[in-house]
């Protein structure tokens, strides 16, 4: 006779053998915990920085050759929006006059300034002081028009970097604009150029030497970070997917383990 307790055999609370469950490894997980935390921070950061460049600055495309070759036709250039600007400085602005539309043009003068062509060097003079313009493209002058005049209140002088085929204030004059921003970078041909104010104007104390990095650069350089952490995470998220599948796979060729345990001992007659 089997005994009985509480309606169960005793016998039936044994089993010769019992499968035991392959868990992941607590290491696996935690590493996936921070892949995944990974990967929100990026589209996270990703998302805050283009927000911050189209929020602060513009997006243009140089379809002439006035600003070769700081500028080169077809090269993309990042705005940042401003009204502030300083002598030295690329900016995209607004005129009226002749023909209506945006211009990329480089500031010599300011409200105020007198403004001369050329000194006995053959150097354009801002306040009595000559500019080394470096970035000038290669074999123009400075200028092959004479010209001498003090900036009115309201205006600016602006001429482009490719002096032989730009319209600018040599042929206009002082120009009344409305300023769209100041040019920060330009991306040409898969490289990418970071515009700072020329030295020869820092070093006559015609400009500042450090303006500070503004918004819009910060948020493109976030921007671009985020996006190659990005890369990078769904490659390595693909490979170690693909790599995990193929080790569960060859794991399911393989017995499972089980545990042994004691057979029920025989039935207690009375």
């Amino acid at each position: 006779m089997v005994r009985k307790s509480g309606g169960f055999s005793v016998g039936s609370l044994y089993s010769p053998a019992v499968a035991v469950p392959r868990q992941r490894p607590r290491g696996r997980r935690r590493g996936w915990i921070i892949y995944w935390a990974l990967l929100g921070v990026s589209v996270l950061a990703l998302a805050a920085g283009v927000a911050t460049v189209l929020t602060t600055g513009r997006v243009f495309t140089e379809p002439s050759t006035s600003m070769a070759n700081t500028i080169r036709p077809g090269d993309v250039v990042v705005v940042a929006r401003t009204a502030q600007v300083h002598r030295g400085d690329v900016i995209v602005e607004q005129q009226a006059v002749p023909a209506p539309g945006n211009y990329v043009r480089r500031v010599i003068g300011l409200p105020g300034d007198h403004v001369a062509c050329c000194d006995a060097h053959g150097h354009i003079t801002v306040n009595g002081k000559p500019l080394d313009e470096s970035y000038l493209y290669p074999g123009n002058a400075p200028s092959e028009v004479r010209f001498r005049v003090t900036v009115p209140k309201g205006h600016l002088w602006l001429l482009g970097d490719h002096r032989r085929v730009s319209y600018d204030s040599r042929e206009l004059g002082p120009l009344t604009v409305r300023v769209v921003g100041r040019v920060i970078l330009v991306w040409h041909g898969g490289h990418l150029a970071l515009l700072q104010t020329p030295q020869t104007f820092a070093a006559d104390g015609l400009a500042p030497a450090s303006r500070g990095t503004p918004p819009t650069l910060t948020g493109a350089v976030v921007a671009m970070l985020a996006c190659l952490l990005l890369i990078v995470l769904v490659i390595t998220g693909v490979v170690c997917y693909i790599m995990g599948r193929i080790h569960r796979h060859r794991k399911r060729a393989r017995p499972s383990a089980v545990v042994s345990r004691p057979a029920a001992p025989p039935p207690t007659r009375e």
